[in-house]
């Protein structure tokens, strides 16, 4: 089955957890099923190249699921919107990049592009960057027990800083 059309209370009860955690105090951890991630803040990367698209993507990523897990007070009853709207290694247009998509209206989360969190997922090693352009593309490989997902993560320039600025779902079959 789809990852989309899972069926989960994983998020809600999300949601309904609340406790204080500052961004600069994540340290590595563990995520929602119980896979080792190491979250950052701030990847160690900063030049523009296809290595920083990974670091990002994978700094992006661990910010994330840190926040859904351990979200701080101030996302309390928004926990995803606030997460995905907070999330330092994203361009400000980013929320707004992620509203256009239209998978949050089917229902999924537009940052895992499913409705419950993958058992593990990992930043594929075949990302891009045109430096002409100052974008870049790294690719999501997400695990659902037996099936596996994988998103497409657009970055770009802004300023001196590589940032995630949208995220592609892939289209059910």
């Amino acid at each position: 089955m789809h990852p989309l059309k899972l069926l989960t209370a994983s998020l809600a009860t999300l949601a309904l957890t609340a406790c204080s955690t500052n961004a600069s105090d994540i340290t590595p951890s563990e995520s929602p099923t119980g896979t080792p991630t190491s979250a950052t803040a701030s990847p160690p990367e900063t030049s523009f190249s296809a290595e920083a698209v990974i670091l990002v993507t994978r700094a992006f990523y661990d910010e994330y699921m840190d926040c859904m897990t351990n979200p701080p007070a101030a996302a309390e009853g928004q926990v995803g919107n606030w997460c995905s709207s907070n999330n330092s290694n994203a361009t400000s247009s980013f929320p707004s990049n992620l509203a256009a998509g239209g998978i949050a209206e089917a229902g999924a989360d537009p940052i895992v592009c499913a409705q419950s969190f993958p058992m593990s997922y990992e930043v594929r090693d075949d990302a891009s960057y045109s430096s002409s352009e100052k974008v870049g593309k790294a690719f999501l490989s997400e695990q659902f027990g037996s099936g596996e997902l994988v998103l497409s993560v657009l970055l770009s320039g802004a300023g001196d800083k590589l940032l995630v600025d949208n995220i592609v779902c892939p289209v059910p079959s």
